[in-house]
């Protein structure tokens, strides 16, 4: 087989070809001569006849047609109804209601007794975890897929062991005498005796001597922390063979791994960590697929399959230099193998988790994939010399290999391209952030003379900026330094805790009733059928159930033990109570007993078919066995299914303006509003949140009818434009929700493309009979939920109706606030600007339609940049005045020989520190004379002051001096040349010292006699900035302490030898 750089095309000519720069016949290809010569280098790789995909097929097809399984398609990698999981990481992970016993009847699990698939799985976060062993060896994988077969409550070890044993040896034909089998050994500490079951299952193939046991850790598998668990038994395999290998079995030897485990589901494991028994006896088998592939295709490695030999060529085409050489360790100068080996597999987790709906971001899963994201780019740009861009540009690569076994990768090509190119942008800048941060902290490091980078600096590094610790020990190294690695492992232990404290948080610890697979087995087994809860969707049903079974904090409960103030749960017969599902909360209301007992329910929950009303109760005592009537509080529940209709026409509203790339990631549905989370990459803009609340308002008003049919699976899903959320377990038959058409018109023209001009979606929702009854409709809220991920808020009836007359409010204000004459002066300004700025916290605080606030925040924005605009002419205006005040001034003192002009500028006017420069220079180059000018500003309590001499006094009162003098009698700081200087001072009292120091400093180094004071009034400088004439020579009072503002002080006549 042939695997070269390639586009597209590369999958097709590799299945028909030898090796293509060889062969004359492949040449003929239109294309090919092309492509050869683009590829420049040829990795040639015999599949021993064993190509990947003849390998999943036969696997799938042993099961499905020897064995009778059912072929179930791979879950998607991110868990969506599961929270106890970051990841899939096995192939069970789908299948976990079958093994606790709460598989919801008329789903697909339903009834299902073997299943087989291949399994996407990531194995990079929480208790499975091999991230940091990817690329230092040949077999560890962050993605990989797992080949499975199941059994539940059907068959168990026996023939669990004789189809593994067949499928090796006679299927794909593998010596037997290279294999070795494994046996839980038993463990004390559990209560758990040996698998001698197992043991003697395989000495009907294996010698003593390769049947070997194994403790807890190799040999009782879990899933996590919590959930199914079992003893298990381990196929290994000899890639040498003609040895007794027993001793690298579990060794981690790439050359005698661990093929496929066989785990026999036997118990659960609880919350306080004890075991279980489960309901039934089950059997999980999971085999590595790219582990087998290596086997059969005789390689010694799993990257030297035709698995990843595409990936690297693709590599090799976009990064350049030498190609893929399978180095390890110490051969791997530079360590460029090693980062081909990375690259490859994160690559494919990444395609696949974004590709299953998952995103980076800083927090969960999504911080998991941001860090593999990271350290892919960071091998790629620093190992093998790739450009920023290259990350995504390999998307395509992984579509290609794995497309058609997992067809949702063809789908979502574009989307996960776009993703990783975003994140792999933003990475690029924060890698270069990263090696300039760690620079800053090493020369700090290294001027304090130490030698040590410590480990909290590395894990900030780690943590924060995606540098893993090998980089940073690298670089600390380059510079002379060593990295504290256990501060580093402490810090990183810190943080673990913390995230774990934060997962349980999220889980709500152990206070909410659940019913287990103990509990619900145990219903089964006292004959307590599942509820049932058809009547459910029927608005206003009426209904007396009998009371089956009372469940409290601590197991199943007696009537005695059931006070008033009794916190428990109810399992009825029957109810019209709607249990938490699909986004949509649970009712609420309550039961109540033919003697008085009443029960207050809070919430209603579904476990495996059997419904809890958990709640308190309120008087009497309840009985199993008697009758209770369910009253729900059908005026909220009618609030809820508005808002659950209103999900689906946003739903439809926002595909007709997003396009097809909108995709549901999730709903909350409650008697207040509609929220809806979708795919999108971007902000919707003012005007698509206008015209998705328009779609819904239009439809709102047309009365559309609401139809609600069951029908097969099958069916429904051959309708067009049929909305289902990716991922979501549906039942056969399934409930489909139609605005518009009815259902049997869909179901007789599937294919009619009218109905893309309709909202129809699988639903097991409460709904309204008419889109008519939603009333007003206001879209109130855009935001962004996680990377790709936008959320949507929406309300209707009254609410909806207030958010439409407050937002007109609202813009009615703007636009009185925005007509008129602009403020002519700072009074009128600062009332328009009071007016903006409580206009804006009302706009903040009010709920009105999203559109419009975004818009009348922009509206908002050009106002306030008018009112700047106008309050920097008026503040022109009022320096050109004071200039031309204080110029006049200075020239009538220079006219009359004077040396220096003190001017004293009023701040009430709107003049701050900043006009004062200008003023000061404007005054000297009219006058020639120094200016020294000062200003009181009591907003910010602070006295400006502002000095500037011309060349020819520089040198007898220089204005740095001179406002130092100055300065000290105001507490101030500021320097500058003998030809300009500026500062300031906070003692604002000192302002009339500051005046006659200024005066007294000038007149000392002039060297002359005082003889005259001039003093302008205090309405000098503003009367002539307002238009009036200035005020006359005011010769009052000697004491320039007595001052009024704006007093302009003159020194006396030049003499003829005067500078």
């Amino acid at each position: 087989m042939v695997v070269f750089s390639s586009a597209l095309m590369v999958s097709a000519l590799v299945r028909s070809a030898g090796c293509i720069l060889t062969c004359p016949r492949m040449l003929s290809v239109p294309g090919s001569r092309q492509l050869a010569r683009r590829a420049r280098h040829v990795v040639c790789v015999s599949d021993n006849g064993w190509p990947a995909q003849r390998v999943r097929e036969k696997f799938i097809k042993y099961f499905e047609e020897k064995h009778q399984h059912t072929m179930v398609p791979s879950s998607p990698v991110v868990p969506l109804d599961d929270p106890t999981l970051l990841f899939a990481n096995a192939g069970m992970n789908q299948f976990k209601p079958l093994f606790v016993g709460q598989a919801q009847p008329g789903t697909s699990l339903d009834g299902l007794k073997r299943a087989t698939n291949s399994q996407k799985c990531i194995r990079a976060g929480g208790k499975h975890n091999d991230l940091e062993d990817v690329g230092m060896d040949t077999y560890h994988h962050t993605f990989f897929e797992m080949l499975g077969s199941w059994s539940f409550g059907d068959y168990f070890k026996e023939e669990a062991i004789d189809w593994a044993w067949d499928l090796f040896t006679n299927v794909y034909g593998l010596p037997a005498e290279r294999f070795y089998a494994t046996y839980f050994e038993g463990d004390e500490q559990l209560g758990l005796a040996a698998d001698e079951e197992a043991r003697q299952l395989w000495l009907r193939y294996l010698p003593p001597e390769r049947i070997l046991p194994g403790n807890a850790k190799d040999n009782f598998w879990e899933m996590g922390d919590t959930g199914p668990c079992g003893p298990c038994s381990e196929i290994h395999f000899d890639r040498i063979g003609g040895r007794d290998a027993s001793g690298l079995v579990n060794m981690d030897d790439p050359d005698v791994l661990e093929v496929w485990n066989l785990v026999f589901m036997q118990f659960n494991r609880e919350n306080s960590g004890s075991l279980r028994p489960l309901p039934a006896k089950s059997v999980d088998t999971g085999m590595g697929f790219e582990r087998l592939v290596s086997i059969l295709q005789d390689k010694r490695s799993n990257y030297d399959t035709d698995v990843f030999t595409p990936i690297f060529a693709e590599i090799h085409h976009l990064t350049g230099g030498e190609p893929y050489g399978g180095r390890l360790g110490f051969e791997d100068v530079g360590r460029r193998d090693t980062a081909f080996r990375v690259v490859a597999d994160h690559i494919r987790t990444l395609t696949c988790a974004i590709a299953d709906g998952a995103v980076p971001s800083n927090e969960g899963r999504g911080y998991v994939l941001r860090r593999i994201l990271r350290r892919g780019v960071r091998y790629g740009r620093q190992m093998l010399g790739a450009k920023e861009g290259f990350f995504a540009a390999l998307v395509p690569s992984v579509v290609s290999s794995l497309g058609e076994i997992f067809p949702e990768l063809v789908a979502q090509q574009e989307r996960v391209q776009k993703i990783i190119a975003n994140e792999e942008a933003a990475f690029s800048s924060m890698l270069s952030r990263g090696i300039k941060e760690f620079n800053v902290r090493a020369e700090a490091i290294k001027a304090t003379g130490g030698t040590g980078f410590d480990g909290s600096s590395a894990f900030f590094l780690y943590d924060s900026m995606g540098f893993p610790l090998d980089l940073t020990e690298l670089m600390a190294r380059e510079a002379g330094l060593e990295v504290d690695a256990l501060g580093f492992e402490e810090a990183m232990a810190a943080q673990k805790a913390r995230s774990a404290a934060a997962a349980k948080a999220a889980k709500g610890g152990d206070l909410g009733l659940s019913l287990g697979p103990e509990q619900t087995a145990g219903l089964a087994d006292r004959g307590v059928a599942f509820t049932d809860d058809k009547l459910k969707f029927v608005p206003g049903a009426k209904l007396r159930s009998t009371l089956r079974a009372i469940y409290g904090p601590d197991g199943f409960m007696d009537e005695t033990d059931v006070t008033v103030g009794s916190v428990v749960g109810l399992v009825l017969d029957r109810t019209t109570f709607f249990s938490e599902a699909g986004g949509q909360v649970a009712d609420i209301g309550m039961l109540v007993g033919e003697e008085g007992a009443e029960f207050d329910v809070t919430s209603v929950e579904s476990f495996g078919g059997y419904v809890l009303h958990q709640g308190v109760v309120t008087s009497g005592v309840l009985r199993t066995g008697e009758q209770l009537e369910c009253r729900v509080d059908y005026p909220r529940r009618a609030q809820i299914s508005v808002s659950h209709t209103l999900t689906h026409v946003m739903n439809l509203a926002l595909h007709q303006v997003l396009g097809e790339g909108v995709s549901q990631k999730g709903s909350l549905v409650d008697q207040t509003k509609a929220r809806f989370d979708f795919s999108h990459d971007k902000a919707m803009s003012i005007d698509e949140l206008q015209r998705v609340e328009e779609l819904v308002q239009a439809s709102s008003q047309s009365a559309l009818p609401v139809h609600i049919e069951t029908v097969p699976l099958d069916k429904a899903l051959q309708i067009n434009n049929l909305r289902a959320v990716f991922g979501e377990r549906y039942p056969d038959p399934v409930r489909v929700v139609s605005i518009g058409p009815t259902i049997p018109e869909l179901l007789e023209q599937p294919d009619n493309p009218e109905w893309e001009h309709f909202s129809i979606e699988l639903c097991g929702g409460t709904h309204i009979a008419a889109t008519d009854v939603m009333l007003d409709f206001a879209l109130v809220e855009e935001t962004s939920v996680a990377k790709g991920v936008r959320r949507v808020v929406g309300i209707t009836g009254d609410a909806a109706t207030n958010a439409l007359q407050t937002g007109a409010a609202l813009s009615e204000r703007l636009a009185q606030i925005s007509s008129g004459a602009p403020p002519a002066d700072a009074l009128e300004l600062e009332t328009s600007r009071k007016a903006l700025a409580r206009l804006k916290l009302d706009i903040d605080a009010a709920v009105i339609s999203a559109h419009l606030k975004a818009r009348v925040r922009e509206q908002l924005g050009a106002r306030d940049k008018e009112l700047v605009k106008i309050s920097k002419q008026l503040l022109q205006k009022q320096t050109d005045a004071a200039a031309a005040a204080a110029t006049e001034v200075a020239c009538e003192a220079a006219a009359a020989g004077k040396r220096f002009v003190v001017l004293e500028i009023d701040a009430r006017g709107g003049l701050d520190a900043k006009t004062l420069p200008p003023l000061v220079q404007s005054v000297v180059k009219s006058t020639g004379i120094s200016v020294l000018a000062l200003l009181a500003d009591t907003k910010v309590s602070k006295v400006a002051c502002c000095v500037a001499v011309p060349d020819d006094d520089m040198a007898i009162l220089p204005a740095n001096t001179w406002l130092q003098a100055v300065l000290k009698e105001v507490d101030g700081r500021g320097g500058g040349k003998p030809s300009a200087a500026q500062g300031s001072g906070s003692a604002i009292k000192g302002l009339p010292f500051a005046l006659e120091r200024a005066r007294t400093f000038a007149s000392e180094a002039f060297d002359v006699p005082v003889k005259e004071v001039f003093r302008e009034s205090v309405a000098s400088l503003t009367d002539d900035m307002a238009g009036d004439d200035m005020a006359g020579d005011d010769m009052a009072g000697e004491q320039l302490g007595l001052a009024e503002p704006n007093t302009i002080v003159v020194d006396l006549p030049r003499t003829s030898n005067s500078d």
